[in-house]
């Protein structure tokens, strides 16, 4: 299942709560969904990142605005269109934030197995080798299982985590889902799968 973007960011968590990555990791997810924020409390039109985190004090407040200078200091994002206190995410941010994004991302598992096997098969080109290398991780995270050299395995509905999946890395076309009613070897997939 595919998480909202913003829902940790919508919660009244208490700043206490959020250790020092929470607070990136969330504000990569804000940047991810809205396309900017602001630290500008008056701005009207804008997604106030305060408003998100609900800081208490000016120490939970400079909390944030740490953050959003290291994110800053590092790459990842960058102030948009030369606009005080507006920030936006980098190219290197975004696939930053696709990542925390897949790790959060996982197949949901059906209250009853509908006894189909999903085998997702890629065959990404020599070119693209590093986003061949980010499938094979991101597929095991979302939940699949090995199956074989470039074939994973999943006894769940999974055709919107891997469309996820293939367009974060741009090689949704490289990906193939295969729905079979049996497979060699299912008894231990079975018991992988705790079915």
């Amino acid at each position: 299942m595919i998480p909202n973007p913003c829902m940790a960011s919508r919660n009244r968590i208490s700043m206490k709560k959020y250790k020092r990555d929470e607070i990136a990791k969330v504000i990569f997810e804000i940047l991810l969904t809205a396309g900017f924020v602001t630290i500008a409390l008056t701005a009207p039109n804008a997604v106030q990142l305060f408003t998100r985190f609900h800081p208490k004090n000016a120490r939970e407040r400079e909390r944030v605005k740490q953050s959003l200078s290291t994110l800053k200091k590092r790459g990842f994002i960058t102030e948009k269109d030369n606009l005080d206190g507006y920030f936006a995410l980098t190219k290197e941010g975004k696939a930053r934030a696709m990542r925390y994004k897949i790790e959060n991302t996982k197949i949901q598992k059906q209250k009853k197995w509908d006894k189909k096997w999903r085998l997702v098969m890629f065959d990404v080109p020599e070119e693209k080798k590093k986003a061949r290398q980010a499938i094979n991780f991101a597929l095991k995270k979302i939940g699949c299982v090995h199956y074989q050299k470039s074939v994973f395995i999943t006894p769940f509905p999974c055709e919107q985590e891997i469309d996820f999946v293939g367009g974060c890395f741009g090689v949704r076309d490289y990906l193939r889902i295969v729905v079979a009613e049996s497979v060699e070897r299912d008894k231990s997939f079975i018991k992988k799968f705790g079915l």
